[in-house]
């Protein structure tokens, strides 16, 4: 089974039920992590692979514009004509990628979606894991002016809604405001919800207002002062790659250090466990990988070293994994699938986006099948194959466009007229040579390049 197709499309969900006029006003939320912009669509690039079988395998991947519109024209050539189930070369075919510039970890999403539905199982089976469900917390995502009363409101409709968790957003130079506002959710709470606080410090955006951007001190003094609230974790109090900083805050507190959503490179997170950088990780399979591996490869081996290194007696602090989501739909249930890779007695909570007008019925709505909290308050974990999800093409051709189809009569006409007749003979015998030598590989779980 070889892949035989490939297309990209590109798609802008508004936050409401239809698109606003041009003239209208577009239903919008402040996300604290590009202070001053208005975010009013949710706006991301989808990957279909097809095999010659006729499976289908997806990916996506956040977008902030048409900065991907011709990466089909190049996965094209890298991708068609492989066995998805060998992963060991998919991860080579992506560290090739990242020789051009570009980080495209997220694809390999589409690969373990096909390779579950060739072998009929869930990806979470497929990393060993048990599926089951996990309970979700309500992941805010504005500051909402540090505003206790607005805050309070937050947290008790939250509550109110079966939430076990609501993580708040702070940004600021001064101390004082911030330490309130979370007080003042800690107390609306009580003590049996768990409150998390994200300072979204790891990857500051200036593009319209400038991000206020933290010491290794002011990071100390703000996650003490967060101690007497008992909060869950404080995540990403300083910039992503501050490796020694992050430890350094993380020794002089209690309260726990949690970060690595926008860390790509399996390198960067060896580097945070040999330094004690964090309590919890947090990666992201969307946006990890890249450089050596895909996403999917770099998360499942960072679960499984937070696993060893929680069974190691020597561990002064018991580290946890809880993925990021704050992607896509998609995104979304595969965070599912990774943390059902977990034993139940790790499994923290789940990050579930719930932030005024950015609701699951909007940036989820691409997925039919959508997992959504149940009666108990826990979400399932998909258990179909491969990702366990159906795509509403509907919605895609509503809101969305096709920017690329490739095929392999259409990659080989491109090398026909970039090469001419005899270069083009030339790499198809190459070619050739190289699918057949990897078309039975079966598949195999990923092992650390280093």
């Amino acid at each position: 089974m070889l892949i035989s197709g490939l297309d990209l499309y590109y798609v802008r969900l508004p936050l409401a039920e239809s698109r606003p006029g041009f003239l209208a006003e577009w239903p919008y939320f402040e996300p604290s992590w590009i202070p001053g912009f208005r975010q009013s669509e949710v706006r991301f690039y989808l990957l279909r692979l097809t095999c010659d079988s006729g499976l289908e395998g997806y990916a996506a991947i956040p977008a902030m514009g048409l900065e991907r519109a011709s990466l089909g024209e190049v996965l094209a050539p890298y991708l068609i004509g492989i066995n998805p189930e060998d992963i060991g070369l998919v991860n080579q075919r992506i560290q090739e990628l990242s020789y051009l510039g570009t980080r495209n970890g997220w694809i390999d999403a589409a690969f373990w979606d096909l390779i579950g539905k060739i072998r009929g199982e869930p990806i979470w089976k497929l990393l060993g894991g048990t599926g089951g469900s996990v309970s979700p917390y309500a992941s805010t995502g504005a500051t909402h002016g540090h505003d206790g009363a607005v805050v309070r409101d937050v947290v008790r409709a939250r509550k109110d809604d079966g939430f076990r968790g609501v993580k708040l957003r702070v940004k600021g130079t001064e101390l004082e405001p911030m330490v309130e506002y979370v007080a003042a959710a800690r107390e609306e709470a009580g003590d049996d919800m768990r409150i998390m606080v994200d300072a979204n410090q790891g990857w500051p955006v200036d593009l319209v207002d400038e991000t206020p951007k933290w010491s290794v001190d002011f990071a100390t003094a703000f996650a003490q002062a967060l101690e007497p609230h008992n909060v869950y974790w404080l995540e990403e109090p300083l910039n992503r790659g501050d490796f020694e900083g992050l430890a350094q805050v993380r020794r002089n507190t209690t309260t726990p250090i949690a970060g690595g959503e926008m860390n790509a490179s399996w390198t960067d997170f060896k580097r945070m466990f040999e330094l004690g950088s964090l309590d919890v990780y947090q990666p992201d399979a969307v946006l990890a990988g890249g450089t050596f591996a895909g996403g999917i490869s770099v998360v499942y081996w960072i679960v499984q070293e937070v696993l060893r290194r929680g069974a190691d007696t020597q561990e002064a602090k018991h580290l946890r994994f809880s993925p990021h989501t704050w992607t896509t739909g998609l995104g979304f249930v595969l965070g599912l699938h990774l943390v059902g890779t977990l034993p139940e007695e790790e499994r923290s909570l789940i990050e579930y986006p719930l932030e005024g007008h950015w609701r699951p019925q909007y940036w989820g709505r691409f997925v039919k099948n959508l997992p959504t909290p149940g009666p108990d308050g826990r979400i399932a974990v998909p258990d179909g194959p491969g990702l366990g999800i159906e795509l509403d093409w509907d919605v895609i051709a509503r809101f969305g466009k096709r920017l690329y189809h490739g095929t392999k009569a259409t990659v080989s006409r491109y090398v026909l007229f970039d090469r001419g007749l005899k270069g083009a003979l030339y790499l198809k015998a190459k070619k050739e040579t190289t699918i057949r030598a990897h078309e039975s590989v079966a598949f195999e779980l990923p092992r650390p390049p280093f």
